[in-house]
């Protein structure tokens, strides 16, 4: 029996309440706010070095299926399960806003959007994810029939063209179309990163810490030198980008080696399944867009640390009502045998696709 990494599950977590404070800070309309207060005013530089630090959490979500997939055998169900969740989330957010908020606009397109979250994007991750997950049997065969050295040759590859070729070289879309990241070839490429680090580890560096902050550091001083985020100073704040890469490697690194006393490891277990609800909610397009917009812009008015921790504090909030509202709805889906209904389904479509072959 295989042996539950809860480093792993604490990443989870971590990674998720950095999106949740990356996303006050940029759709809480603090980022704009501390521009028009001033380029280069104390709280407008604290409020990007905390986008730096918080803008790998993405990959590392990524890096982390491939790490924990590559020697885990597929199930269609958990896909499905996911939609479900997914489709939950997009009609039932849809309807409270709709009910509770005046003038929000209804109409047949968002109807369908409302039904079809995958291919309208309504959550850009889960649509790349689900091509990911199609073809996650395949990239595990990759990955285990290579030897050591043909995998590390395949990994510098990938980190070479796609990482510093994508930044550095491959300026225009149209090259890998990895679309800056928001793409479902940009996480295929950090799933195989993932999958060799569990596989062979990463010997490519000894201090994970070190490379965290001076990878953030770069990315950071690299943003201010370039004149910010509109003269190109992005250039090393952007997804494929060899420092969020290598940040989110060094965040794996450390976590996967942690050693976890027992109390953590219980809150672990009541959190990280919770990980994914939070995304959902709190990312909704109507949540983002009449709840969230804006609404923590003022933050950007107070003291240097006052404004670090209610930044802090207000993400934290955020994070931990959405993970009560995913806990609702897990125990509802219970009720409800959805998750019985989901290895109901993978198990009739895999019985009809063997027979295609």
């Amino acid at each position: 029996m295989k042996r539950r990494n809860y480093g792993i599950d604490l990443l989870r977590i971590v990674a998720m309440y950095m999106i949740v404070l990356y996303h006050c800070l940029l759709l809480g309309g603090v980022i704009t706010k501390a521009t028009q207060i001033g380029i280069g005013s104390i709280n407008y530089d604290i409020s990007w070095l905390l986008d730096t630090l918080c803008y790998c959490a993405v990959n590392c979500y990524a890096l982390i299926s491939g790490y924990v997939g590559v020697k885990s055998k597929f199930k269609l169900q958990n896909i499905i399960k996911l939609w479900f969740q997914v489709l939950f989330y997009s009609v039932v957010l849809n309807i409270i806003i709709w009910v509770t908020i005046p003038n929000v606009p209804i109409n047949k397109g968002l109807l369908i959007q409302m039904l079809m979250p995958i291919s309208f994007e309504r959550y850009w991750y889960f649509s790349a994810y689900f091509i990911l997950f199609a073809f996650m049997p395949f990239l595990n065969l990759l990955l285990n029939k290579l030897d050591k050295s043909m995998a590390t040759k395949l990994l510098i590859t990938l980190i070479l063209v796609c990482s510093f070729g994508e930044t550095f070289i491959f300026r225009a879309k149209t090259f890998l179309s990895l679309q800056s990241g928001y793409s479902a070839p940009w996480l295929i490429i950090l799933y195989l990163i993932g999958g060799y680090i569990k596989l062979y580890g990463w010997k490519f560096w000894k201090h994970d810490k070190t490379v965290y902050f001076s990878m953030a550091i770069l990315s950071f001083a690299v943003f201010l030198l370039l004149g910010g985020e509109q003269s190109h100073g992005r250039v090393l704040i952007n997804y494929p980008a060899p420092t969020m890469l290598f940040m989110g490697i060094a965040l794996l690194n450390i976590f996967s080696k942690l050693s976890l006393n027992s109390r953590i490891i219980q809150g672990v277990k009541l959190f990280a399944p919770l990980t994914f609800g939070v995304y959902l909610i709190h990312i909704h397009p109507f949540v983002a867009e009449y709840l969230f917009k804006d609404r923590f812009a003022d933050i950007a008015l107070n003291s240097p640390v006052m404004f670090i921790g209610k930044i802090i504090i207000f993400s934290l909030c955020i994070y931990l009502v959405c993970s009560i509202i995913e806990l609702v709805r897990a125990k509802l889906f219970k009720l409800l045998k959805l998750n019985v209904l989901a290895d109901a389904i993978a198990a009739y479509i895999q019985r009809h696709f063997e027979k295609l072959i």
